[in-house]
């Protein structure tokens, strides 16, 4: 029977996307009891008692990371943790991870389901439709609620590496209570930001050094366990050699057993390193059976090994009892399911036999892989068969499979996948003579790799000759997409144009595709009611399109519409059902896109709900970076760098909008690089830095390109401009008055083109500079109306964002509510509203310094001047290099740079690197 990931080819087209955010299926119940049962102690295993004290001694440290090489004993560590923590009567639950767990919503649904027997609150939403930010939002909440104590193993944790999964993982250790532990278990350092836990005495580390048996682990081993007849001397000569290497140490063992002269084969050794575990192994393998060599061998190919499928590969029907014999034996083999009927080999082992298959019997491995090809194929599951004659070498029986099967698959967003098979193939030309596994592989490419990737692709796309209205079709679709993400806005639109007026079929692909293009070109146009037009034409094709992917795209174009015309309320409805679209399984998973992920979390920051903004956006950062969308991009790191800003980190904020800037230059995108530059310059002016944020303002004053801004409507730039940018400036500065008439002029030309959420932002800016410019009824006048608005929609973060200032005059506001509405008092909902923002009346006005007082910037060479070490200091975080990387150029500790860097801030009056770099090149002390 075919498991439920390979019959997702079967269903209808889903959305193109990374594949990190495709959907997920719920996995076969025997696959996903694999992955949460807890593995079976070995009966030669040993007490590892120093090390799980040290764990368990550690309760206030919610992160113990096992890390080792293969063959270290991590797993076994982790088994003898579960065992004490659950005789402490503290429950646990294991997670074995696999590649597959790099798909976002496949990583939430294993994880929920690992901890839906300790925590009551998750049960219930398994049969909910949800998006990545619901299962994430529900799933994180639940954990954060719970209040008693438990631990949650991830055991092969360096197989997961996305970074999405990633993010989630860090908003998981983020947000555990009290009591609760993630025990991970990796052959790498994983990305988690590990060394904030470390500073903070968050984390327990266990590495390599400390997991080698000591001589004495060593004996108890070898004499007791394995029952050896070796004497003391043997023993330290074999620890020295393997350096208590736990897997060498026990491939010597299997060694040793019945050998006449120990001492000699111990003499043997002369260095721990894989050399080691491979001369073992060999010696291992050599001294079994002719036949058990065999079916070794040949059955190495396959990931997993049922009795049927080694039969096949053996000319044999006995595999069963051999499986079974290897099992008892301990001889690598691990049960995988809990009946019995399935097992994989131990990693190690499995790479050391397809290393001897393919030196013993290249042209043998190449014909198992054609059997175990036909045996899936069998059991229709193509996706491994396809992996299976790709490995063979076989194109020929490859890609008619893939000409049938490509397209389902590029439509379920698996663009990895089949970037990896065609990229080989296409480099080779057997690509040549199918065109649409060509433009598949150029689709792929472009949305998994980005526009640079893909424009040699496309070009030799339209250098060839006309194959068919189809493969035209296709290929003008690609053009459009790639102009999207170059940000070629208007030659994009013309194009989408002509593709709905050429392209025929109610469902087609490119059809759909180009529709929902043109919705969104429009309504970057300016065009608004006519780009919602077009999305209900795309809506109202639902019954052809049954895998909701251009309901989704449809959702997002008029949640953009309501955003920018201010119906929050409206546009969040929407975009959750947008990132929800063509959810049909149990697993909670979705294929929601990005698009819509990022407006969503737009509408969130607007709604001041900044946790759920901020965990939509750990999913969907990292997808976003890998193709590039502008809007995207920046609206994505604008919004996380504000939710950082907002609770004073402000280096996390100034690295986001550093990455976004580099973002722009990697990909020669110009509106990037200006809007990374615009919203730095937003954060220092409210706090105050004219000097330094006039500096940037003037890094991104290109007539050209904000004029062009200037009459679209992007998404990213639909609030802040140039203009804006250079007002709020002048306003915050020592010439507030001369920011008015431009001001309102914007604000009436935002109101003419119902840009209603441009429009607040226009009249609180206008609002602060009548305040300082002593108009103190106009600005209140125009605040009173921004409030009125605002407390309809639920807008918060736009007075947040302003900065003290204006958080004053709404306080001044709130004590005089005659001057709020028109005549009547107030309603209590918007005296709420106001109390929301400001504080209760008689609560304390907020702390910061007054932002509106232009700036004296302290200079460097001050009563306190920066040391020689410091200045050295300075220039290499100049040139970009990390904490980390600071300290293994000067030779000091993590601790170190960070005091430095301090002591660099408080001299030079600044509050992060950004800005400490800008003073010292101001005052000479860098070139």
């Amino acid at each position: 029977m075919a498991s439920a990931a390979d019959r997702r080819i079967d269903r209808t087209p889903q959305e193109l996307l990374p594949e990190g955010d495709r959907v997920a299926v719920r996995l076969q119940p025997a696959a996903l009891s694999a992955k949460l049962a807890v593995p079976l102690l070995t009966s030669d295993a040993i007490e590892r008692t120093a090390l799980s004290q040290k764990v368990l001694a550690a309760s206030s440290a919610p992160i113990v990371l096992l890390r080792a090489p293969a063959g270290f004993g991590k797993t076994t560590l982790m088994l003898e943790l579960r065992h004490k923590l659950e005789a402490a009567t503290i429950p646990s639950a294991w997670l074995t991870l696999d590649s597959a767990d790099n798909d976002v919503g496949r990583f939430l649904y294993v994880v929920r389901a690992a901890l839906t027997p300790l925590i009551s609150g998750l049960a219930a939403n398994d049969g909910d439709a949800a998006g990545p930010d619901d299962v994430a939002l529900r799933l994180i909440d639940a954990i954060a609620a719970h209040r008693a104590p438990f631990t949650l193993f991830l055991d092969d944790f360096e197989t997961v590496q996305g970074p999405a999964v990633l993010g989630l993982v860090r908003e998981l250790i983020s947000h555990l209570p009290a009591g609760a532990r993630i025990v991970i278990g990796s052959r790498n350092v994983p990305e988690l930001g590990l060394g904030r836990l470390r500073a903070h005495g968050k984390l327990v580390e266990i590495e390599p050094t400390q997991l080698r048996f000591t001589i004495d682990e060593a004996t108890v081993y070898l004499r007791n366990r394995r029952r050896l007849d070796l004497s003391q001397d043997d023993v330290v000569r074999l620890h020295r050699s393997t350096e208590g290497w736990v897997a060498a140490l026990w491939l010597a063992s299997v060694s040793l057993e019945n050998r006449q002269d120990p001492g000699q084969f111990i003499a043997g050794f002369n260095g721990a390193d894989t050399a080691i575990v491979e001369y073992l192994l060999e010696d291992v393998f050599s001294r079994q059976s002719e036949k058990l060599r065999t079916f070794l061998l040949r059955t190495s190919i396959v990931a997993d090994l049922t009795p049927s499928l080694c039969d096949r590969l053996c000319g044999a029907t006995d595999s069963l009892d051999v499986l079974a014999k290897l099992e008892r034996e301990h001889l690598f083999l691990i049960p995988i399911d809990g009946d019995g009927f399935r097992w994989r080999y131990h990693s190690m082992f499995a790479e050391f036999l397809r290393t001897q298959l393919k030196r013993r019997h290249p042209e043998q491995a190449r014909e198992l892989n054609r059997v175990a090809a036909n045996w899936y194929l069998e059991q229709d599951r193509p996706v491994v068969a396809i992996e299976h004659w790709l490995a063979a070498g076989d194109a020929g029986a490859a890609l008619p499979l893939l000409a049938q099967h490509a397209e389902p698959l590029l439509n379920q967003g698996r663009v990895r996948l089949l970037a990896r098979w065609l990229d080989p193939l296409r480099e080779r030309g057997l690509l040549n003579d199918w065109p649409m596994l060509q433009i598949i592989h150029a689709w792929a490419v472009l949305l998994g790799r980005g526009p640079r990737a893909a424009a040699l692709l496309l070009e030799q796309l339209d250098q060839e000759e006309r194959r068919g209205r189809g493969f035209d079709a296709h290929r003008r679709a690609l053009r459009l997409l790639y102009l999207v993400l170059l940000d070629r806005i208007d030659e994009a639109r013309d194009l989408a144009t002509s593709l709905v007026r050429d392209v025929p079929g109610r469902g087609s692909f490119v059809r759909g595709f180009a529709e929902v293009a043109l919705a969104n070109l429009t309504m970057i146009a300016g065009e608004y009611q006519e780009a919602l037009k077009l999305a209900d034409v795309v809506r109202s094709r639902r019954p052809d399109n049954a895998s909701g992917m251009m309901l989704a795209l449809s959702e997002a174009a008029e949640g953009a519409v309501d955003l920018t015309q201010g119906r929050l309320r409206k546009a969040t409805a929407h975009l959750r059902l947008a990132v929800r679209a063509g959810t049909d399984d149990a697993s909670g998973a979705t294929n929601g896109n990005a698009m819509a992920g990022v407006l969503l979390a737009e509408a969130l920051y607007e709604a001041h709900h900044l946790l759920q903004a901020e965990r939509l956006l750990t999913v969907y950062i990292p997808l976003i970076r890998a193709v590039g969308v502008p809007d995207q991009l920046i609206t994505a790191h604008t919004i996380m760098a504000r939710i950082a800003w907002r609770r004073g980190d402000r280096d996390l904020a100034q690295q986001l909008l550093a990455e976004l800037e580099l973002s722009g230059h990697r990909e020669t995108l110009g509106r990037v690089v200006a809007s990374a530059r615009l919203e730095r310059a937003r954060m220092l002016t409210v706090e105050g830095r004219i000097d330094l944020a006039k500096d940037e303002i003037a890094r991104c004053a290109d007539a050209t390109l904000w004029d062009r801004i200037d009459r679209l409507s992007l998404r990213a730039n639909e609030v802040e401009t140039y203009k804006l940018g250079a007002a709020r400036c002048a306003v915050h500065g020592a010439q507030p008055s001369s920011s008015i008439d431009s001001l309102r002029a914007e604000l009436d030309a935002a109101e003419r083109t119902q840009r209603a959420r441009r429009a607040l932002t226009m009249r609180l800016v206008l609002a602060q500079a009548y305040y300082r410019t002593s108009q103190p009824n106009k600005a209140m006048r125009l605040l009173s109306k921004a409030i009125g608005f605002a407390a309809a929609e639920g807008y918060q973060s736009a007075f947040q964002d302003e900065g003290a200032l204006l958080l004053e005059m709404l306080r001044e506001l709130r004590l005089r509510p005659d001057l709020l509405g028109t005549g009547a008092a107030p309603s209590a909902d918007t005296l709420q509203f106001l109390d929301t923002i400001v504080g209760e009346p008689g609560s304390p006005l907020p702390t910061d310094p007054k932002p509106w007082e232009p700036a004296i910037v302290a200079p460097a060479t001050s009563s306190t001047p920066l040391t020689r070490k410091e200045l050295k200091l300075l220039a290499l975080v100049a040139d970009g290099l990390s904490n980390s990387e600071l300290a293994e150029r000067l030779f000091v500790a993590d601790t170190t740079v960070r005091t430095h860097l301090r002591n660099i801030n408080a001299k030079l009056g600044t509050r992060s690197r950004v800005e400490a770099i800008a003073i010292a090149r101001k005052s000479g002390l860098l070139r």
